[in-house]
C-alpha cells in the first residue's frame, strides 16, 4: 500500500486535504503535517521520525511537500534518500495531489512508479487562459 503525508508550511496541507475530500470524499491512509511557526527542522524531524518509522516494501510512502528547499522538503528528503520505499515531491498544488490520491489506488505499483507517472502528468495542470 503506497500511504501518503501532505506537509508545509502553516496550514497549506490541511486546506488542500480540505479542499480534496470536497472533491472525492474522505481519504484513508494520508495524513498532513505542518511545520507551524513556532517549530524547528529538529522538532519537525521527531514528528517524521515516528510517522515513518514502519516504512517497507508492503507500506511505501509518497510525501507531497509544498516547496523545494523549505524545511519540510529538507526534513524529508533525508528520509527518501536512505530509503527506496520513499518518493518525495516538491511544488505541491491540488491537480498533483488529486493525481497522487486517484493514482495510487491501482495495485502492483512502487512509489517511485507512482511519483514517475505523477510527474508526467503534471505538464497538464498548469497553463494560460486565452480567448
Amino acid at each position: 500500500m503506497i500511504h501518503m503525508i501532505v506537509t508545509s508550511h502553516g496550514g497549506m496541507a490541511e486546506g488542500m486535504m480540505q479542499s480534496v475530500e470536497m472533491l472525492l470524499g474522505e481519504q484513508k491512509e494520508v495524513e498532513c503535517v505542518s511545520l507551524a511557526p513556532d517549530m524547528g527542522a529538529d522538532e519537525l524531524n521527531e514528528v517524521f521520525a515516528e510517522k515513518l518509522k514502519n516504512v517497507s516494501e508492503k507500506d511505501e510512502y509518497l510525501i507531497l511537500c509544498d516547496l523545494r528547499g523549505g524545511t519540510p522538503f529538507n526534513v524529508v528528503s533525508r528520509y527518501s534518500f536512505k530509503n527506496e520505499h520513499i518518493a518525495v515531491m516538491y511544488g505541491m498544488n491540488l491537480p498533483m495531489l488529486i493525481a497522487a490520491l486517484m493514482e495510487r489506488q491501482g495495485e502492483g505499483q512502487t512509489v517511485q512508479e507512482l511519483a514517475a507517472s505523477i510527474l508526467k502528468q503534471l505538464k497538464e495542470t498548469m497553463g494560460l487562459s486565452e480567448l
